[in-house]
């Protein structure tokens, strides 16, 4: 079997442990997960997909907020979502959680009306970028839409120097398409329609931004 190639969360899988607790006292995670949530305007009995769920703070907060949607996490690292199904069963909440090859996503076409994702695609490279947009786009119906939150180059040099923090811990390859704030580009070149960056937050490694797209 072919060994799935990832970064982890932080880089090192050592750290996976620590993700939860690093990221709290670095990033307002609460804040910017909220507002993800609220601009994905989430009705009930949507099929929600968390894309990148980590150890599953944004998909527990989904089903939480929109206690009534059809919430599934995926991820490529089998490591962090064991995690997620440790935070899921503590919070007593139903919520499909599985992982994946980092290739094809498990689902048939049209299976979702809203995708969301946190802090995950700096981590891939571009063309990992363009075939992850590309499943994405698949999976949601007609009038599906995509909500992200990632670090995007800022008009603030001192944001943009910031994001050389994260940079250098996640790799410049994978982190180039963020800071030259290409990402919205690669959302409509996948096909995606009416891409806009709807939110920004200054973080200590660099702007956060919320883009919002629809598939039609």
């Amino acid at each position: 079997m072919e060994q799935k190639k990832y970064i982890p969360a932080l880089r090192f899988k050592w750290l996976t442990p620590l993700y939860d607790f690093l990221i709290n006292i670095t990033m307002p995670e609460k804040k910017i997960k909220e507002a993800l949530i609220e601009s994905a305007h989430i009705s009930p009995g949507a099929k929600v997909l968390d894309f990148g769920c980590g150890t599953a703070t944004l998909t527990i907060m989904v089903k939480e907020i929109c206690p009534e949607a059809k919430v599934t996490g995926i991820d490529v690292d089998a490591k962090i979502l064991d995690k997620a199904i440790e935070k899921v069963k503590e919070k007593k909440v139903d919520i499909f959680l599985l992982d994946y090859d980092g290739k094809q996503l498990p689902f048939q076409h049209n299976a979702f009306n809203r995708t969301i994702s946190c802090l995950v695609f700096h981590h891939l490279d571009t063309a990992t970028k363009q075939k992850a947009l590309a499943e994405i786009f698949r999976v949601l119906n007609e009038d599906g839409q995509f909500y992200i939150a990632d670090f995007g180059r800022s008009k603030s040099w001192v944001q943009r120097t910031l994001f050389n923090l994260i940079r250098g811990l996640d790799g410049f390859k994978p982190t180039d398409a963020n800071a030259k704030g290409l990402l919205p580009e690669l959302i409509s070149g996948t096909g995606f329609k009416n891409v806009e960056i709807k939110k920004r937050f200054k973080t200590m490694f660099g702007e956060v931004q919320i883009i919002c797209a629809a598939k039609k």
